[in-house]
């Protein structure tokens, strides 16, 4: 590490393997930018499970495994606030909202006042709210919502969850810098995928599979359209791939059948490191008929593997439909029907310039080493390096 690195940063999250899902994709990325960058050195603290130190990314991160009570998504890390003493960071990052984390922080905070900048990841949006209810109420009540108003700056990934934030009562600088990604290296020979001999192009979902993410609408759109159009049964299928919450898989295997598109559809299970690497080099394009996204990384992961895709304006990308490098779906059945048709009809010339599209837009405005810089201006301010960056907003 270089005799520059003088400024220490705590990279805070509930969980910090697969299981934190995006959330611990950026946390990871974005460490290992600010690594690269020389400026500052990260520390991840997070959950200690089984799965978190095998992670080959972590190599030159240090990271500070606690031990949880009860589930570690909840952040119940009572061990946070000393290792926060011991490691004495001159500025924290909280990644996420509506966990024990921020109450354990804010027990290292009531002796150390040290800066602190939250990202709320789109846990503030209103159908994350309308999401458990009482539970943020209680937890607003309790705790969060004292953290959230303490922090230095809020970090907001979209213009969409700046109102979020607004609208929730906060007053905090916000800042909007969106999720980056790493650019593959697409010339080097490609793994056959799980669906080898399937013969049929596949349409890709990726991410958690929870009844937020619209899949049942998908389904049902895929079973309208096969009555209309059988050549989308021919020619493609839906490989659905990540790991199920609140027992979502089992009510979609259920529907599928229900459906009669069970044929059609793959699940392909929780996928990481290479073989997620595969699955998005094989996959023919790309869909998330999302209802409530902060910054979806997976929409950005199939971007710069050049795949076509249908999404929500709820993925908070609409940088996508004005490069023209997305295929808009709203949350209705009749609409992803309507995206399904157009993909399917669609010529291969046409998808691969959809898919070149998302790509120069993903190099031009979605790199983690733009994410870094632009977060690394935001601790600079926050810890004396002179006037605010253009780019926060205050709010009186």
């Amino acid at each position: 590490m270089s005799d520059l690195v003088s400024r220490r940063v705590a990279q805070l999250t509930p969980l910090g393997g697969g299981e934190g899902g995006g959330v611990s994709v950026v946390v990871e990325a974005l460490s290992c930018a600010l690594l690269a960058g020389a400026e500052y050195s990260p520390n991840v603290f997070c959950a200690d499970t089984s799965e978190l130190l095998a992670r080959k990314r972590w190599d030159g991160i240090r990271v500070t495994p606690c031990q949880s009570i009860g589930p570690a998504r909840f952040g119940f890390l009572r061990e946070l606030p000393s290792e926060l003493t011991a490691f004495a960071p001159n500025i924290i990052h909280i990644h996420g909202v509506w966990t024990a984390l921020s109450y354990f922080h804010q027990r290292f905070q009531h002796s150390q006042c040290t800066p602190y900048v939250v990202s709320p990841h789109g846990m503030l949006d209103s159908w994350a709210l309308r999401n458990s209810r009482w539970k943020k109420f209680v937890a607003g009540k309790l705790c969060e919502r004292e953290h959230l108003s303490g922090a230095n700056a809020l970090i907001a990934l979209c213009e969409s969850e700046v109102q979020s934030i607004r609208a929730f009562g906060l007053k905090n600088p916000v800042v909007v810098i969106p999720n980056g990604i790493d650019i593959p290296d697409l010339t080097t020979e490609s793994v056959e995928a799980p669906w080898a001999g399937e013969g049929r192009r596949a349409l890709l979902f990726l991410g958690r599979i929870h009844p937020k993410k619209g899949l049942p609408l998908l389904l049902s759109a895929w079973g309208e359209e096969k009555k209309k159009n059988p050549r989308i049964a021919d020619e493609w299928f839906l490989a659905i791939g990540g790991w199920s919450e609140v027992g979502h898989i089992d009510e979609l295997k259920q529907q599928a059948i229900s459906l009669n598109i069970s044929m059609d559809v793959r699940f392909l299970g929780s996928l990481y490191g290479e073989e997620k690497n595969t699955v998005l080099r094989n996959a023919s394009a790309y869909v998330l008929p999302s209802y409530s996204e902060g910054l979806p990384m997976s929409v950005l992961e199939a971007w710069a593997y050049k795949l076509p895709s249908l999404i929500t304006p709820e993925c908070n990308l609409p940088e996508g439909f004005i490069a023209d490098a997305a295929l808009r779906i709203d949350t209705t059945v009749a609409s992803v029907q309507d995206g399904l048709h157009k993909l399917v009809m669609m010529s291969e010339q046409k998808r691969e310039v959809l898919g070149l599209r998302a790509y120069d837009l993903v190099c031009e405005q979605f790199t983690w080493d733009q994410v870094a810089k632009q977060t690394v201006s935001v601790y600079d301010w926050l810890l004396g390096g002179g006037d605010a960056p253009e780019s926060v907003r205050f709010y009186e």
